[in-house]
């Protein structure tokens, strides 16, 4: 049985993300972008792969894949009533000669029961996440997360009214660097008068916070390898498969071995100021998704 669940869990619809094949699918970024990658901005492209078809989104592609997949696994572990152990029982050692009879528990064990609260998830269709891959619900599904860009007025259309909509009329014969540098100067000026300006934007779904792509890959993928329970931290780590695409460094126990131990609880139970993957799944299961730890 999985030491990360109270019960046994079987997932037949999560499944981990090996390196290799799958690269293309989950956002990881091409050579070329990699060259252009500025130093201390490894976090992601904000503006490679969010516009298309005059639609944004507020982060890549790969920042939405995740956060259908953690939905996807509270879904999963939700139908097999599912409960979350947060923290093990911690014992102290009283005496250091004999270990394994003199500990004292310091501290209980920490569970939660794993629950996706459904009124946060207006639109998804939660039967389709749990069934479906990312790139057939997203067809369908991707207008809960982009806004529109602009919009071409026609000759019956009405002019917004609100202050977060600017309405221009551009001679198009004009030098294209020229319209731009109006526009902008423009833009930029409505900015400065809606600053105390309270304005509503039209996506209901939102990502706030930022993690390392290749960390946020690594914490799903170590963590479903944990509840399935079929390989040791060791095997996890440093599977030929790179289930963990981030580096990590390991200390030795009193028997000179290499502990694998403290990476892993990194991966699942986080930080002081960074979400493990399980703090990630009960966001994700309370309709938020990318937060840091207060």
């Amino acid at each position: 049985m999985s030491s990360q669940t109270l019960n046994s869990v079987k997932l037949i619809h999560s499944k981990v993300i090996r390196k290799g094949s799958s690269n293309k699918n989950v956002g990881v970024l091409s050579d070329e972008l990699k060259k252009h990658q500025k130093k201390g901005k490894e976090y992601r492209f904000l503006d490679e792969g969010r516009i298309k078809n005059n639609e944004v989104l507020e982060k890549t592609i790969h920042a939405y894949r995740m956060y259908f997949l953690f939905l996807k696994l509270g879904l999963e572990l939700e139908e097999q009533n599912a409960t979350l152990i947060m923290k093990h029982d911690r014992y102290e050692v009283v005496n250091r000669y004999y270990p394994s009879e003199h500990k004292v528990k310091i501290a209980d064990r920490v569970t939660k029961k794993i629950k996706v609260k459904r009124s946060k998830f207006k639109g998804w269709d939660l039967d389709e996440v749990l069934t479906k891959s990312f790139n057939e619900w997203w067809k369908t599904h991707s207008h809960l997360f982009s806004e529109e860009l602009c919009k071409v007025l026609e000759e019956n259309d009405t002019i917004s009214a609100d202050k977060k909509h600017i309405t221009l009329q551009i001679d198009t014969t004009l030098k294209l660097t020229d319209i731009i540098k109006v526009v902008t100067s423009i833009i930029k000026d409505r900015r400065k008068s809606n600053k105390n300006e309270i304005l509503t934007k039209k996506k209901t779904f939102s990502i706030t916070g930022n993690i390392h792509k290749d960390a946020l890959l690594s914490k799903y993928n170590a963590l479903l390898l944990r509840l399935e329970d079929n390989l040791s931290n060791q095997e996890i780590l440093t599977h030929k498969h790179g289930y963990i695409r981030f580096n990590y460094s390991t200390t030795f126990n009193s028997n000179g071995n290499e502990d694998f131990t403290k990476p892993m609880h990194s991966l699942l139970n986080g930080s002081s100021t960074t979400l493990g993957a399980k703090g990630i799944l009960l966001e994700v299961c309370e309709g938020r998704f990318l937060g840091t730890v207060a």
